[in-house]
């Protein structure tokens, strides 16, 4: 410059910067709001065909209109205890799925013995074994016999979170095993730690790789959380139960009408989740590096 002037560099941005373009840019197109808004639309046209179906007499609308409040409110419990299935699922499967990947000898076995044994039983029994040897703990305890019974059905909800936990943790380690080693070595040349490497280059495209079979098994726990009326939850199956008994020497389809409400609360759960984990894949998609469906 003829002045002595130097010309400023433009800084660079950050990676937070980075990753908030990117994400605001996912965001803001229709391909990312587009299974919103045609679930939202489907919902819509299934309430109102079923209106419609009650309208001209092929069933009773009053009885099912009688049927929302109790079973909504047995659909927000099914909402909590998924909340805390999923939450213990996923930390408690991240964690055994990682010391299945680890050099520890001792970490992999017993991190195998616990998928071994969880994926062999059946989650109802799971859910039965856990409720009963709870009550049979507190027998005798200072607990009253409220409390006892709260704790029993807890325990089951607990039992069906390691049951998850265990499916999950075989997709954590499938995600970690399928990162390529030469990226991790690329790391190690680099002078990157190895718990650095963990957290800033395998975790991520593992997480990524694993969020299509997460989907599938969240979406498979929220239906297993129907077996939880079996120890005495009236969560949404538990409240069609007790209003299928109910109904049943009134209306004699009534137990179908309250079945296909309880079945389209399920669907709405689990189109939320799934449709939550698939626009989190997508806000994450690497080109050229996507997960086939």
């Amino acid at each position: 410059m003829s002045d002595g002037l130097v010309p400023s560099e433009t800084p660079s941005p950050s990676r937070a910067e980075v990753l908030y373009r990117h994400i605001a840019s996912r965001l803001s197109t229709w391909k990312f709001w587009s299974p919103i808004v045609y679930g939202a639309v489907g919902v819509v046209v299934g309430i109102l065909f079923l209106l419609e179906l009650g309208y001209l007499h092929l069933y009773r609308l009053p009885f099912a209109l009688s049927q929302v409040n109790p079973l909504l409110s047995g659909f927000y419990v099914t909402l909590e205890v998924v909340a805390v299935i999923l939450s213990l699922g996923f930390g408690l499967g991240f964690l055994i799925g990682w010391a299945r990947t680890t050099r520890f000898l001792v970490l992999r076995g017993l991190g195998s013995v616990y998928v071994d044994f969880f994926r062999s039983m059946p989650p109802i029994a799971l859910i039965f074994f856990a409720s009963l040897i709870g009550a049979l703990a507190l027998k005798g305890s200072n607990f009253n016999p409220f409390e006892v019974h709260n704790i029993t059905l807890w325990l089951g909800v607990i039992a069906l979170g390691f049951h998850t936990a265990a499916y999950q943790a075989e997709i954590v380690r499938a995600g970690i095993l399928s990162v390529p080693t030469g990226q991790t070595e690329a790391a190690d040349a680099v002078g990157i730690s190895r718990i650095r490497s963990m957290f800033t280059v395998t975790l991520p495209q593992a997480f990524r790789l694993s969020l299509p079979a997460l989907g599938n098994e969240f979406s498979s726990s929220i239906k297993d959380t129907s077996l939880l009326s079996v120890i005495g939850w009236l969560e949404l199956s538990g409240i069609a139960f007790v209003q299928t008994s109910l109904a049943f020497k009134t209306y004699l389809y009534g137990s179908l009408v309250i079945w296909i409400e309880a079945g389209f609360l399920y669907f709405v759960a689990t189109y939320i989740v799934t449709r939550t984990v698939r626009g989190i894949e997508d806000l994450y998609k690497v080109p050229g590096l996507e997960v086939a469906h």
